[in-house]
């Protein structure tokens, strides 16, 4: 069994840099499967520039036949993408066991 990926606490302008590489790496360590689930609980600090990376990650695995889920997604997260109107949590859902 292979580990979720998690999103960071901070998801802004100054780490999207930094997690850019990883969000890569994640899609490419996927390539297989039909689609790429994210830990995204622990995001506590979440802006534009955060959504704006997760909608390019969704729409580069859109282009692949491929789906994003974010798994229990923070408060924060779904505030600021209901803010931004970004339809990123419609693709959302619980982890189950």
């Amino acid at each position: 069994m292979s580990t979720i990926p998690a999103l960071p606490a901070e998801l802004t302008i100054y780490s999207v840099s930094e997690l850019y590489p990883r969000c890569l790496e994640w899609t490419s360590s996927a390539a297989e499967a039909a689609c790429l689930d994210l830990a995204a609980d622990a995001v506590s600090e979440v802006d534009a520039a955060g959504v704006q990376l997760l909608m390019a990650l969704q729409n580069t695995l859109h282009r692949q036949q491929r789906q994003l889920r974010l798994l229990n997604p923070s408060a924060a997260l779904g505030h600021a993408c209901r803010a931004l109107g970004a339809p990123l949590m419609t693709s959302t859902q619980e982890s189950r066991p």
